[in-house]
């Protein structure tokens, strides 16, 4: 049922892009944008440093959750990163999650559940620091929040309190939960140790880190809507950015091409911006995000020495978690 809804979700922005295309797509305003983010490189160092930077404080905050700080050198997290988003930004799929967390197992000499349970915490923490800067940033930019967007994020946090209910439940029945055998006292040993580690300083801090990367990442936006003229303010960038981000849950193509699109011209039209600009916008943001993932994935892939044979087997999960749904 999740692969169905998020298949008809990522067909459904897939066909905006389409008509965004046919619509607004402008090919001289791209060349002369793309042309004057060249040609400055202060924007062009701006974008870099800021994207760049929000990986760094990701990896600080991935390491400080693993409870590794002292242990492991900052790169066996950052390199890890870059894979994935290489990955993602070449398979039609979310796989690079998988390839970071046998990359992190391998380079730190973890177990690969352990490794697994700090990505997954990781993105617990992207998805609660995109929520509050989709929330907060549509009240202090003074927009009206969609119907839908409402319903949306009360069912996410209804599931949400959900889940997290039933595991409080089971953890506090220790009786019961000390006869517990297979894949549910698998679960509990590992939401236990989420649930004591975000709860402290070191996941406090983790959780600080993470948000400050996501609102770092609004740079790239803001380098491309200067280079095109446009009145966007950093506060602006970021909240667009986070709202791009979150549709990319709907990602069934390489880098989420069309998803990306659809999504950020459609934040920036709730901030006035014309149709062809902010797809242009869009267009030009996602260009750049490819070209970095494309050169920093393969510096990482071959400063870490992944090999053909390992990336294949890590992603190879993929294909037999998608077989026991």
């Amino acid at each position: 049922m999740r692969k169905l809804v998020l298949l008809v979700g990522g067909l459904g922005l897939t066909a905006c892009f389409i008509w965004f295309t046919v619509r607004w797509f402008q090919g001289r305003m791209l060349g002369e944008a793309a042309s004057r983010l060249l040609h400055s490189p202060g924007m062009l160092t701006l974008m870099t440093v800021g994207y760049g930077l929000s990986f760094w404080l990701k990896a600080i905050s991935w390491r400080l959750y693993a409870g590794r700080e002292k242990a492991d050198p900052l790169r066996l997290y950052i390199h890890p990163l870059f894979v994935s988003l290489l990955v993602n930004h070449m398979l039609p799929v979310k796989a690079g999650d998988l390839a970071r967390t046998g990359l992190l197992a391998r380079s730190a000499s973890m177990r690969l559940d352990d490794a697994l349970h700090s990505v997954a915490a990781m993105r617990v923490l992207d998805m609660a620091s995109l929520l509050l800067i989709g929330s907060s940033g549509a009240l202090l930019l003074g927009l009206e929040a969609s119907p839908w967007y409402l319903a949306a994020i009360g069912m996410a946090v209804l599931i949400a309190a959900m889940g997290w209910l039933g595991l409080e439940r089971l953890r506090k029945q220790s009786t019961y939960v000390g006869r517990l055998q297979g894949p549910l006292r698998f679960v509990l040993r590992h939401y236990e140790h989420m649930r004591t580690t975000l709860a402290s300083g070191r996941g406090a801090a983790a959780a600080m880190f993470t948000f400050a990367s996501w609102l770092l990442e609004g740079a790239v936006l803001y380098g491309v809507v200067h280079a095109l003229g446009l009145s966007v303010n950093p506060l602006q960038a970021i909240w667009v950015t986070g709202m791009t981000v979150a549709g990319q849950l709907f990602h069934i193509t390489p880098g989420g091409i069309g998803t990306y699109e659809t999504t950020m011209t459609a934040s920036l039209g709730v901030l006035g911006i014309a149709g062809s600009a902010a797809y242009t916008a869009a267009l030009l943001s996602h260009g750049y995000k490819f070209v970095f993932a494309f050169a920093t994935g393969a510096a990482s892939i071959v400063l870490s020495a992944v090999t053909w044979k390992e990336l294949r087997g890590w992603l190879r999960l993929h294909k037999r978690e998608g077989q026991g749904e």
